[in-house]
């Protein structure tokens, strides 16, 4: 894979801003779209690990995802309600409109476009970290803005792998794994019956995450490997569990 270069996205040097975490999303974003440059109108048509997205959907989603959240700090810079789209539809639309309308290059150039205008509107904001932000104008759950960095590289490193193409769950940073990992036992811990009960041991890094109110199994893994099976993807055939199956988690968003 090719590697990153020590700069932005076109050769800035990278220096963090207020609002965390632009180093390591520029970086996981340099090598997503090295990725995408070898990708043909065949393969990019294929399905991707997504049920019912081919993989020109992932990188459209990719794309319009970045616009949100360039979107959200440039009304922040304003002082203006910030969301992220004007309603779930319209991202829905918008995502079936991209992939109808572009072609190959067309696509890998509106991703690389894309991701320039997030770090642009990035680095240009000033806003205050703990301004909120909806999904939606209006929308039940708000999120400061020091979110987008770790939101935003969420959704590339996950994406990547969601492309099937050689990106694995084992190639994400440690700490990225291992805070996915850290989110997942907070979000489950969170269901109104305090979710499965587990404990997740990692077999390449320091770790051991207990989740529930129960003992339940022991469930033994790489931490990419159990951070892809916590966010719903895979079978977890790479996990061992003893005693027993693994558990059922249900649908992650």
């Amino acid at each position: 894979m090719a590697q990153p270069p020590p700069g932005g996205l076109d050769g800035r040097v990278t220096s963090s801003t207020t609002l965390p975490l632009l180093d390591e999303t520029v970086l996981a974003t340099t090598r997503y779209l090295a990725a995408l440059t070898r990708l043909d109108e065949r393969s990019l048509r294929a399905p991707s690990l997504l049920p019912g997205w081919s993989r020109a959907h992932v990188v459209a989603h990719l794309s319009r995802n970045a616009d949100a959240f360039a979107r959200v700090l440039s009304q922040a810079a304003a002082a203006e309600q910030a969301s992220m789209y004007e309603s779930q539809e319209a991202r829905n639309e918008d995502i079936e409109a991209t992939v109808a309308r572009c072609t190959c290059e067309q696509l890998v150039a509106d991703a690389e476009e894309s991701s320039r205008r997030l770090e642009d509107a990035w680095r240009a904001g000033d806003a205050d970290p703990a301004t909120p932000y909806s999904r939606v104008p209006g929308g039940p759950e708000t999120f400061p803005l020091s979110s987008v960095g770790p939101r935003r590289r969420a959704e590339v490193e996950i994406h990547h792998a969601d492309l099937g193409i050689g990106y694995l769950p084992t190639d994400w940073p440690p700490d990225f794994a291992a805070g996915l990992v850290a989110q997942r036992q907070g979000e489950l811990a969170a269901q109104p019956d305090d979710g499965p009960s587990m404990v997740l041991s990692s077999t390449d890094v320091e770790g051991l995450w207990k989740l529930g109110r129960g003992q339940g199994p022991e469930i033994h893994g790489r931490i990419g490997d159990l951070a892809w099976w916590l966010v719903g993807r895979g079978d977890g055939s790479s996990l061992s569990c003893s005693p027993g199956p693994l558990p059922v988690l249900g649908a992650w968003r």
